[in-house]
């Protein structure tokens, strides 16, 4: 893949899929870039500031496509580099760019050890020379079981699962293989991101808590999103990426509540939200769902900041509706047929947002 790490300013204004991600209009390219950025922290400056040219080129009132973008900015750059460069430093060629574009126009689960302890089990690596061992852990208790992995992650591998490692991570990736069902909760490492194979699909995290549910007779794998951000795509894809240097990998994009499906057989992907959504971890302040004559738009609001779950409706049309109801411990979707009911409304699940809609309030 293309190294990001070595671009500066006008290297990314001229990237193809740095521009996708700069419209927003990619959660492919959104999910890429918010990986890319959290890895490379020493980059963050120089993307937001050629973010904002970018953007700056793209909001002149005069017509401008995305060739026209790169060559004048190729030319500015030209110019930039023939002058001395004690009088154009990095900062200058920004300042360069930004003129010619006006003059143009993204604790664990509950759960408890078992009386019988798993079955652990350690196998040599393929070179007989090196130390680091495979570990295999499988639970062949009736109970969930915690197994500890190299950085302090955990996972919690339901009965007959079976998750494998080495005793040390090393390189530049933290690698875990799992059959059967798995509750993660990883250590964040920027510099070391944690990449999960099941039955297909990868999932890459940096620090985060989800669940791998991917049993062998299963036709589909599922990845459910409790805190963070996941990327996850087909290990077919992630081939291509390792012949191709200059291939994107298509990958799809979770946040909290939310998951995807992978059909092993078509390789497609389904994005929904989980079955159950849950509030926020470590939320800004206590939830607070009692409602007393509340506008309607608070009371999604609310909604939308506990659980992270885009809440649809027509603003105009319900401006009148107000809600009364102590509400507390129920589920979101409990919460949302109450509130339903008391407008005269109705909600749907499309994918990960919840549409609601309804004639309004007198």
């Amino acid at each position: 893949m293309i190294d990001y790490s070595k671009f500066e300013v006008e290297d990314f204004i001229t990237d193809e899929s740095f521009g996708e991600w700069v419209k927003g209009e990619s959660d492919k390219h959104t999910a890429f870039w918010e990986f890319w950025l959290e890895a490379h922290p020493e980059k963050k400056e120089i993307v937001k500031q050629a973010r904002q040219l970018l953007e700056a080129l793209k909001n002149q009132p005069t017509a401008i496509n995305d060739d026209e973008i790169s060559i004048e900015v190729a030319k500015v750059v030209s110019q930039v580099e023939e002058q001395p460069r004690i009088f154009f430093p990095w900062w200058g060629k920004v300042a360069a760019a930004v003129v010619v574009a006006l003059g143009i126009g993204v604790w664990f689960w509950a759960t408890f050890v078992p009386k019988i302890p798993a079955t652990v089990a350690t196998s040599p690596l393929n070179s007989s020379t090196t130390k680091n061992e495979k570990v295999e852990v499988i639970n062949n208790t009736n109970s969930d079981y915690t197994a500890s992995l190299p950085d302090g992650s955990t996972v919690v591998l339901k009965k007959g699962s079976k998750v494998s490692f080495i005793e040390k991570f090393v390189g530049d990736k933290r690698e875990v293989f799992l059959t059967g069902e798995g509750f993660f909760n990883v250590v964040r490492n920027p510099s070391q991101p944690f990449y999960v194979y099941a039955n297909g699909l990868v999932t890459r995290v940096l620090g985060t808590s989800f669940t791998v549910r991917a049993y062998a007779k299963d036709k589909e794998v599922i990845v459910a999103v409790k805190t963070g951000k996941v990327m996850v795509y087909s290990l077919s894809e992630l081939k291509k990426s390792e012949q191709n240097a200059n291939y994107q990998v298509q990958s799809l994009y979770l946040t909290p509540n939310q998951q995807a499906t992978f059909e092993r057989e078509m390789e497609k992907f389904n994005k929904a939200l989980v079955e159950k959504p849950t509030i926020l971890t470590k939320p800004v302040e206590t939830p607070d769902f009692t409602f007393e004559n509340t506008p309607i738009a608070e009371v999604f609001q609310r909604l939308k900041i506990a659980y992270g779950v885009d809440i649809v409706y027509d603003a105009e049309v319900m401006k009148n509706c107000s809600v009364t109801a102590p509400l507390g411990d129920e589920s979101l979707f409990t919460k949302l047929t109450i509130i339903c009911k008391t407008i005269g409304a109705r909600y749907e699940i499309v994918e990960t947002e919840i549409v609601v809609s309804g004639r309004g309030c007198p």
